[in-house]
């Protein structure tokens, strides 16, 4: 994908691009901060143990792999938002699959970002020939249910407890697919 400038609803602009090696810092340093600002997202703080090296060699095999896209959203040279896609397995039979993952730091929710990112990634995936965009949601997470649904995603199911938390409660998520192709 090449760069791209979007105009924010409240007149930023926000650049959407691929991750360079050199990203490499920033996005380590963006994902540690997303980490602690939501209960949302997979990890809980201080989880994320990639040393910079190793998220070198992780954005490069991305960058060289055409069965995935990440794409980094950047305010001011500041990366705001990122969001991954990719087949669920390179098996015939799962090729028409592809998962997302989407994350906006939330100094910056209700800016249009998370849209912008999943449209983007919603043509990746037409133009890779991809059937059925799926994600996973926590439950409670209503402005991401609502984007999500306004992008045509239905619920498929729920799982129950599919997060534990340290301090020992639960989350349910919701199992959400965009058909792409009847």
């Amino acid at each position: 994908m090449d760069e791209r400038v979007y105009q924010l609803k409240d007149k930023m602009q926000v650049t959407v691009r691929e991750p360079k090696v050199s990203d490499a810092k920033g996005l380590l340093d963006y994902m540690k901060d997303v980490d602690c600002e939501t209960k949302f997202l997979a990890r809980e703080p201080g989880e994320l143990s990639f040393t910079v090296e190793q998220e070198e060699a992780f954005i490069k095999n991305i960058i060289d792999d055409s069965t995935q896209q990440m794409l980094v959203a950047l305010i001011d040279g500041q990366i705001v938002g990122n969001c991954s896609v990719g087949r669920v397995m390179n098996k015939r039979r799962y090729l028409h699959r592809a998962a997302l993952g989407i994350c906006v730091r939330q100094a910056f929710w209700g800016m249009g970002i998370g849209n912008i990112l999943m449209q983007e990634s919603i043509k990746w995936c037409e133009n890779s020939g991809i059937e059925q965009l799926e994600l996973e949601v926590v439950t409670h997470n209503e402005r991401a249910l609502k984007m999500y649904q306004s992008l045509g995603f239905e619920i498929q199911g729920t799982k129950r407890h599919a997060l534990k938390y340290s301090d020992g409660s639960y989350a349910d998520e919701y199992f959400m697919i965009l058909f792409m192709k009847d």
